[in-house]
């Protein structure tokens, strides 16, 4: 494979990674967010526990810095940029163009809403009926880490994409994209919850709220890793962020993109 052709593969996959963790990545983080406002109700969430969950949500302050700031492999870097691609946007910043494709995640989060708090309700019967005080702040905080498991269960999904559908070397791939992964996140939000909930690890669920948990994340599996919710939140993004393009006519163009490339994954998964 020629270096040109190596290049355009990884512009392709750089495509694929972003509009995957853009949703499934900052979804996850709003999240978090509101799972961490539960935790901090908690009369556990102090001293060593509240230094555990502070860690997770420095670490992905950590991780957003280092996709803002990356020295290499940068991928929020207007300068980088082909010239084809960044006549699009307006005058903006790094961190503006950053910010919209955060922003991606917040429309994923709120079609999914209703998911989320019925896992939430899920867990809380769970745990309310093996008595674990606090039942409903710590059924949030499980959420939050469900949502992080399935960040990283997609990151992957996205780096099996590009290896297998653009034939590129693992190795190249995970190296290049390893900074989207909320991997560390995850370990240590994981970590914070046993801190403030110990006896979690060791709950066995009744059969049937076993099988309903189960189903509540396979529900939300489900609707994060549809196609038709990653474009429509892309789509919902260009239309909020219109500022960002350098006219409105970029902008509907970007929309027509969206919806062909949508059209042409669709037919792909019916064929």
């Amino acid at each position: 494979m020629t270096y040109e052709e190596t290049a355009r593969r990884m512009a392709s996959s750089a495509a694929v990674v972003k509009l995957i963790c853009g949703v499934a990545n900052n979804a996850a983080w709003m999240v978090v967010l509101d799972a961490h406002d539960h935790a901090k109700r908690c009369r556990g969430y102090r001293h060593g526990v509240k230094h555990q969950f502070k860690a997770a949500i420095q670490a992905l302050k950590d991780y957003e810095r280092r996709l803002l700031y990356a020295e290499e492999n940068r991928m929020f870097h207007l300068a980088d940029m082909s010239e084809k691609v960044r006549k699009k946007y307006g005058d903006i910043s790094d961190r503006e163009y950053y910010d919209f494709w955060a922003s991606m995640g917040g429309a994923a989060y709120g079609r999914t809403r209703p998911l989320l708090t019925s896992l939430w309700n899920k867990y809380r019967l769970s745990l309310l009926r093996e008595r674990v005080p606090e039942a409903e702040h710590v059924a949030w905080v499980m959420v939050g880490m469900a949502a992080l498991e399935l960040a990283v269960a997609m990151y992957g999904r996205a780096i099996d994409e590009c290896v297998n559908g653009y034939q590129l070397p693992r190795r190249m791939v995970e190296h290049v994209f390893g900074q989207f992964s909320l991997a560390h996140v995850s370990a240590l939000w994981r970590k914070a919850l046993l801190a403030l909930c110990p006896g979690t690890e060791s709950i066995k669920p009744t059969p049937l709220d076993e099988r309903n948990i189960e189903m509540g994340l396979e529900q939300l599996t489900e609707a994060w890793i549809n196609p038709s919710l990653l474009y429509s939140s892309t789509m919902d993004t260009v239309e909020e962020f219109g500022e960002i393009f350098r006219t409105k006519g970029e902008q509907r163009k970007s929309m027509r993109e969206i919806a062909e490339v949508e059209a042409e994954t669709m037919r792909e998964l019916q064929s």
